[in-house]
């Protein structure tokens, strides 16, 4: 699967969620969410530096799923296609960065 194909899957299963629980979803709920789930992300990040235990992959993995479901619902809010302004970017920064080879 490309990151176009996760990126619509992401905002499906969010849209299906919401109706599920009748939410009615706009730009402001989806920011807060990605926001949680950053939040959640660095706090399994940093278990080392907080707690002194190293993150399990499984926490981390699933922490990074969560980001990136909410970061695909709200590209879609927008009409962005992820795949694409990724692809661009690193091209982008490569050329600015003097890093192509």
């Amino acid at each position: 699967m490309d990151v176009k194909e996760y990126q619509r899957l992401a905002s499906e299963i969010v849209d299906k969620i919401d109706q599920k629980f009748s939410i009615k979803r706009d730009v402001q709920l989806t920011i807060s969410q990605l926001v949680e789930e950053l939040g959640e992300l660095v706090k399994v990040a940093n278990y080392q530096r907080l707690r002194g235990k190293k993150p399990k992959k499984k926490e981390l993995e699933d922490e990074f799923a969560d980001v990136f479901i909410q970061l695909g619902k709200l590209a879609d809010t927008f009409d962005v296609d992820l795949e694409k302004a990724i692809s661009d970017k690193i091209k982008l920064l490569k050329k600015r960065h003097n890093l192509e080879p």
